[in-house]
């Protein structure tokens, strides 16, 4: 049996995993006097062992950019909307809510609380986003794409961070306005940028707000019992202030962040997890396990090539090494996860149009597919318009098992079909990786963009004038005009011709190869029979434990 054989394998190689948690050191004098935070993890009820494969980098929604972050900081705090298991807005912190003829949203919060028993104000959700322009937060930007007023003109400092349209009428009622309507601003609440922070407990904090659990609050389903930041495994426990803790049937979670997936998997079958992403071969050899899940993601994983390197700037070299590699293969023959090959730069079911159908569906467009003869062509063009018979590349990736393989394979294939081209290989950890390129110092990076929020725009925004996540420091006055317009109020209430726009906008990434499109990507897990209730989400939150139930 396969399966037989790679545990033999493993056991053989992999002779003790260690998971020891890392908690803080003692701190004198607390922050924080969290009910919750001490309590004996093991107390009645279910603790979920979840597995991440990567570090923590940070559990404070303004300080991140991580998706595994902002699952994590989601299992603790809730916004003004939740998602049910569909996908779909519900209200979350906000109990009701109204909508005036100015296109100004009224909340009402339900009555809740920190966990350190203050209860949650409508100031909690004014102090978090000023913070998150005083910071700033690196999604800052949403709050320009929510189109709320003055957002845009506190972010080009021509306005003071005290003048963004947000305001608490009283504890209770919060009060939000916009220069430009946001067809889908209720899902962009459930991400976590747009989260509460508490104002007196946070100022108290100051630079160790989110460093240890004494110096965290929640207001969500699970409170924080024992972290630190980049820890190898992480606590949580039920928040019993939560105002819908009968809910809640998990008496906490465990994070474990396991890098290798043989190591991962061993865990989980010695029963030290309950939940094990699983790598590309895993995978395959484990599709038939009645415990294995595989979920769609809005994943796109991506070359970006920097327009600033002197080569990279002639887009039939780009276009080149766009069409110069097998995508097919790198989904079937090394991810094997159920991921696709993706020629184009917004995902399959990421959001409808108003025609009803998927934009995908509706754009039609490709690009970039795999053609070797063509890429060639498009290779010696290039060449010849620089002057050179060579060039020499550096690919830059993050350092997991799998990014690894597609990496190799990019490189060999690129190196095999076009005459003269070197790509050498740099791998990073992730946030290095991040880094080097929001510097726009490196070549060509390898990196992924999951969506915000379910709109085309969650895409089309990285590649417009001083987003953090325009590595490559593209521009393009058309591009920019058109980005203008989607945001207008007059296309805001226009949804055909906005939806025209935006394809239009689709297109001249695709002429200029802005990005190089490799695969979108679809996760593969292993969960307990016993487990039932673990929403996946490919916007906002990846994976939602609220509803987790046990037996």
């Amino acid at each position: 049996m396969k399966l037989n054989k790679i545990l033999a394998l493993i056991l053989a190689f992999v002779m003790a995993i260690s998971m020891t948690a890392c908690g803080s050191d003692p701190v004198d004098q607390p922050v924080s006097d969290n009910p919750a935070q001490g309590e004996d993890a093991n107390k009645e009820g279910k603790i979920l062992n979840v597995h991440v494969t990567a570090a923590i980098d940070s559990i404070d929604p303004a300080l991140t950019s991580a998706g595994d972050d902002f699952e994590v900081i989601g299992t603790m705090v809730e916004g003004l909307f939740q998602c049910d298991a569909a996908g779909a807005a519900i209200p979350g912190m906000a109990e009701s809510y109204s909508i005036d003829e100015n296109g100004t949203w009224t909340f009402n919060l339900r009555e809740a609380y920190w966990s350190n028993g203050d209860p949650v104000t409508a100031d909690d959700f004014v102090y978090a986003w000023q913070r998150c322009f005083s910071i700033p937060a690196e999604y800052v930007f949403l709050f320009e794409t929510a189109g709320i007023k003055n957002a845009s003109a506190i972010l080009a400092g021509e306005k003071e961070i005290s003048e963004l349209g947000v305001y608490a009428v009283d504890d209770r009622t919060l009060v939000v306005e916009f220069d430009v309507p946001c067809a889908f601003f209720d899902s962009l609440m459930f991400f976590p940028v747009f989260y509460p922070v508490n104002r007196a407990f946070a100022e108290e904090c100051g630079d160790l707000y989110g460093s240890a659990p004494e110096y965290y609050l929640s207001n969500g389903p699970f409170v924080l019992s024992e972290y630190t930041p980049a820890a190898t495994e992480f606590k949580m426990v039920k928040n019993e202030t939560y105002y819908d803790a009968d809910a809640v049937e998990l008496a906490g979670l465990t994070y474990k962040v396991i890098l290798d997936s043989q190591q991962a998997y061993l865990a989980y079958q010695n029963g030290e997890l309950d939940v094990c992403v699983l790598s590309s071969e895993l995978a395959d050899l484990l599709s038939t396990d009645p415990e294995f899940l595989a979920t769609e993601s809005g994943y796109l994983w991506y070359m970006s090539p920097n327009i600033n390197n002197e080569y990279l700037a002639n887009v039939n070299i780009r276009k080149a090494i766009g069409k110069a590699f097998d995508k097919e293969a790198v989904c079937n023959n090394i991810l094997r996860n159920g991921s696709v090959p993706a020629d184009f730069c917004i995902p399959v079911g990421l959001a409808t149009g108003p025609d009803g159908k998927d934009y995908r569906e509706s754009s039609g467009l490709t690009y970039n597919e795999y053609d070797v003869a063509e890429a060639q062509a498009l290779w010696a063009a290039g060449l010849a318009e620089l002057g050179v018979d060579s060039i020499e590349l550096t690919l830059i990736f993050d350092d997991e098992e799998s990014v690894k393989l597609v990496a190799e394979f990019i490189q060999q294939q690129l190196q095999e079909n076009l005459a003269g081209l070197t790509i050498t290989l740099q791998p990073y950890p992730k946030k290095q990786r991040s880094d080097l390129m929001k510097a726009h110092d490196y070549d060509i990076g390898l990196c992924r963009w999951g969506p915000d929020y379910a709109d085309p725009l969650t895409y089309l925004d990285l590649w417009t004038d001083g987003y953090t996540h325009n590595y490559g420091e593209w521009h393009s006055d058309e591009y920019m005009e058109i980005l203008g317009k989607i945001k207008t109020v007059e296309y805001a209430v226009d949804p055909e011709a906005r939806w025209e726009l935006i394809k239009d906008a689709e297109q001249i990434i695709a002429d200029e190869s802005v990005i190089l499109p490799v695969y979108q990507n679809c996760n593969a897990s292993l969960i307990k029979s016993d487990i039932s209730g673990i929403e996946f989400h490919a916007v906002g939150l990846n994976r939602v434990y609220k509803n987790v139930k046990v037996g």
